[in-house]
Order: structure tokens, then C-alpha cells, then sequence
């Protein structure tokens, strides 16, 4: 049920802004590459946050301006979200490394400052649609017989993520119609990563760099 209101929420949300771009909007279409700090946490007792761990994104980014100061923003993008947890299970204390690949597909508002030529600030609120097409993890233990190294949990993993993202920045004009991107994104994962195998939550804040053309 989640997924399908998050598809026809997509489908009416993106309708509707290709309406108002084919009336006159402005776009700005970009690239963008830049680390991400990723943590994963848990609904289950006996599984903990274990701390952060570095991952990266890269992708095409995309803004549909339908008002002076207002744009839907998308993106495509192959973002890497990481995060460790310690898990106790009697005697045996596992420390897993996930290293989870997707392919994002954001939806989101964003809101800017007046047209200034040389700096434009920005807030942007939204929804984070993300497909799995790879995941690994890497568990050292206690118990010799569970410690292992690039584990394929592809399988295990959920296909769609889901999140609520949140962010800022700056929009800095260089030459022309060039402008620099940077700002902080905060992506919460609300689904969980694996198939009802405990609960599992992955966020990560984005360092976000990049240039629109």
C-alpha cells in the first residue's frame, strides 16, 4: 500500500509540473557528485547503530522552475548508503558493515531567494524514492563460524526505499548560465532495508556539490 501511494503521489505530482513547464517554465539540468555519511538503526532491542560510515553519490540533477522563487526538483542518481550495526544474540555479538547501492529518484519542493545574479539561497523538502541493485555486508564476530567478508544480501534487501529528505544551500553563479550547487541534505529512511528481517532503517546526510548548466 505504501508503495502505491508513493507511485501516484510521483505520477499526479510530476504530471502536473510537466503542465506548467510546457506553459512556460524555466529548467535547469546539472551534474553532481559528492560523499554521503551514512547510519542505519533499528526497531529491535538487540540490534544497535554501531556509528557512521562514508558512502558517495553521483548523478544527473534536474529543476522544473514554475514560479520565479519556486522549482520541482529531481534527480537521477547511483548513491551508495553504508551503515554498521552490533547485534547480541546470547553469547554471540555479531558487528555487521552493510554497503547498499541505488539507483534515487527524488521528488521534492524547492524553495529560492529572489532572483539575485550572483548567489541564490535555497530549502527544499520532499520525498526520496530509491531501487536497490546492490547490496553487500561484512560481519565480524565473536563466534569464528559467523565472521565473513562481501556477503551477497541482495536477496534480503528490499527492493524500494522510502524517505523524507530535507536540505539547503546555495546556488552560486560563475559564467553565463552556470551555476555552482552546495548545500546538506538529510535523508531519512522511513521503509525498512530488509525483507522483515528487523526492522532495519537507513539515513544518510548528503554533502551535496554539483553545477547546473
Amino acid at each position: 500500500m505504501k508503495k502505491l501511494i508513493t507511485l501516484i503521489f510521483v505520477f499526479f505530482l510530476v504530471n502536473n509540473l510537466q503542465a506548467q513547464y510546457r506553459d512556460g517554465a524555466d529548467f535547469k539540468l546539472g551534474l553532481t557528485a559528492h560523499p554521503t555519511i551514512g547510519w542505519i538503526r533499528s526497531d529491535v532491542n538487540s540490534i544497535n547503530s554501531d556509528g557512521v560510515k562514508l558512502g558517495f553519490s553521483y548523478g544527473v540533477l534536474g529543476d522544473f522552475l514554475f514560479r520565479e522563487s519556486y522549482a520541482f526538483s529531481t534527480a537521477l542518481k547511483l548513491t551508495t548508503i553504508n551503515g554498521k550495526t552490533e547485534s547480541t544474540e546470547g553469547a554471540t555479538t555479531n558487528k555487521q558493515t552493510y554497503k547498499l547501492q541505488y539507483i534515487e529518484i527524488p521528488a521534492k519542493l524547492k524553495l529560492l531567494t529572489g532572483d539575485d545574479k550572483e548567489v541564490r539561497f535555497y530549502g527544499e523538502f520532499g520525498l526520496g524514492n530509491a531501487f536497490n541493485v546492490r547490496a553487500k555486508a561484512d560481519v565480524k564476530s565473536n563466534n569464528s563460524a559467523n565472521t565473513a567478508e562481501g556477503l551477497d544480501i541482495y536477496k534480503r534487501t528490499s527492493f524500494y526505499r522510502g524517505s523524507i529528505i530535507i536540505g539547503g544551500g546555495a546556488e552560486i553563479a560563475t559564467s553565463g548560465k552556470t551555476r555552482i550547487l552546495a548545500g546538506l541534505t538529510f535523508d531519512n529512511g522511513f521503509t525498512d532495508i530488509q525483507k522483515g528481517d528487523g526492522a532495519l532503517k537507513s539515513s544518510y546526510l548528503g554533502i551535496n556539490l554539483g553545477v547546473f548548466f
